[in-house]
């Protein structure tokens, strides 16, 4: 007697419950993708070169100097406030401008300075040093050189760098700030001052930190980096998260022959700052490294003569750092050098790509899509703005019908293999058929953002990984 359809369903459910049968087609089967990598340049937000106040009018051919995601900007306080409590925003405003135009967009770094040279002018408010406060003239009454212990420019310092904090902390272009207002420049020295103290024998660590604690109170969200010459406040701002920065990045004989930034002063600097804070060299973990040369990279060549062998320990030092930026001032770089510092780029700051995609497939409708994605950072830093990954299903028409966000955090993406799982919820109505698997790292607005080192990028900048079907 053939077996009602009432038995029949419960016998069914209780077979497949054991296991003993399969609903829908054939088990899965493991696919396992390694996308092609891509091995020329990429330029990306936030790291390579630097476009420097956008080359001051004088911008040199992708030729003469390699692209860039960077553009580093520093105004003087007499610029920023002209007028007490009046503020000078478009100097900055412009800088994202020019960014903006970049394609791709740039990121932008900042400083703000209070001191020039003797004989260049004060750099402070006339309004400021009609309050009284305390300091010194030099060169035939031509520059003011603050007392930085005074109580009332440390307050109007603090009201300047709230105020830009206020407008510019947060903004998603916004790559680092410079610690500065302190010394010539904002770079932590005066030694160009021959007859004002040296800054830090006239002032105490506890001083000069309060300029430290009010870029950090100012922009909390922003990452910050501090000049390495900044004495007992570079592990001060080290302990407090900043990254570091170094002035004359490649200076082997520039002063002297006897004496060099890169032999006799950058290692006992940072030296000293790891004995003082010991997660100091783990300071880029977190927070950029930057490095600005002296002067011009055809001087190197024309007046400094480097070898190429010279050229090349300059940049195998910037790898060893994990730097992120590398200010040469937008101008030419000499034809002898050029190869080394392409060279360079294809590690300095990060560089991310998928080396491996596995998942199963075919898939049943409404089954959702379980990846395991083996990233690979071939930089020597992360990137330190949080910029999120997605993934996308297109199917056969080009058509979008998933875009999902991950929970990947790329700032904590260090050099080397990182392993992320995602599992994108398909949709109950996709109908059988093939799709195409897509992944980029886009803006906040779901754009893709940060190019991939992988090969197959679409015309809208996402990156073609896989296929699969759903039957």
């Amino acid at each position: 007697m053939p077996m009602s359809s009432q038995c029949k369903a419960p016998l069914f459910r209780a077979l497949l419950l054991a296991g003993l049968l399969t609903s829908g087609p054939a088990s899965a089967v493991t696919t396992v993708v390694s996308p092609l990598a891509f091995d020329g340049l990429l330029t990306n937000p936030g790291m390579g070169v630097a476009s420097f106040h956008d080359g001051y009018g004088q911008k040199p051919t992708l030729a003469q100097y390699p692209d860039t995601g960077f553009e580093y900007e520093r105004f003087y306080w007499s610029e920023l406030e002209p007028q007490e409590g009046v503020y000078n925003f478009a100097l900055i405003d412009n800088a994202f401008a020019v960014a903006a135009r970049h394609q791709p967009a740039m990121n932008v770094g900042l400083r703000f300075m209070a001191l020039d040279e003797p004989l260049t002018g004060s750099k402070i408010p006339a309004w400021l040093i009609a309050k009284g406060i305390k300091g010194q003239w030099v060169e035939n009454h031509k520059t003011f050189v603050p007392d930085l212990s005074d109580p009332t420019f440390i307050a109007y310092a603090q009201k300047l760098i709230g105020a830009m904090g206020k407008r510019y902390d947060g903004n998603p272009e916004l790559a680092f700030i410079d610690i500065g207002m302190v010394g010539s420049w904002g770079e932590w020295h005066n030694s160009n001052f021959p007859d004002v103290p040296k800054l830090l024998d006239k002032y105490t660590p506890a001083q000069l930190n309060r300029y430290v604690d009010m870029h950090f109170d100012s922009f909390p969200k922003t990452p910050k980096v501090m000049l390495i010459s900044g004495g007992d406040s570079l592990a001060w701002a080290s302990r407090r998260s900043a990254g570091w920065r170094a002035d004359c990045w490649g200076d082997w004989r520039n002063f002297s022959a006897e004496w060099s930034h890169m032999r006799d002063d950058y290692p006992q600097r940072l030296a000293a700052a790891q004995a003082a804070e010991p997660g100091f060299n783990d300071s880029w973990k977190r927070a950029p490294v930057s490095l600005e040369i002296c002067g011009y990279m055809t001087e190197w060549q024309t007046v400094q003569h480097y070898t190429r062998a010279e050229v090349q320990a300059t940049f195998d030092w910037a790898l060893q750092q994990h730097a992120s930026t590398l200010n040469i001032k937008s101008r030419p770089i000499p034809t002898e050098y050029r190869d080394i510092v392409d060279k360079a780029l294809l590690r300095i700051g990060y560089r991310y790509r998928v080396s491996k995609l596995t998942f199963d497939t075919p898939l049943q409708i409404g089954q959702p899509l379980t990846l395991t994605v083996n990233w690979r950072n071939d930089g020597v830093a992360p990137a330190y703005l949080a910029y999120p990954v997605q993934w996308r299903v297109v199917n056969a028409a080009g058509t979008t019908v998933l875009k999902q966000k991950t929970q990947d955090d790329i700032r904590r993406w260090l050099p080397g293999d990182i392993q992320s799982r995602v599992v994108l919820a398909l949709p109950a109505t996709l109908p059988a058929g093939n799709y195409s698997l897509q992944t980029a790292i886009t803006d906040a607005q779901g754009a893709p953002r940060v190019q991939l080192a992988n090969k197959g990028k679409t015309t809208d900048g996402w990156y073609q990984m896989a296929t699969f079907a759903i039957r």
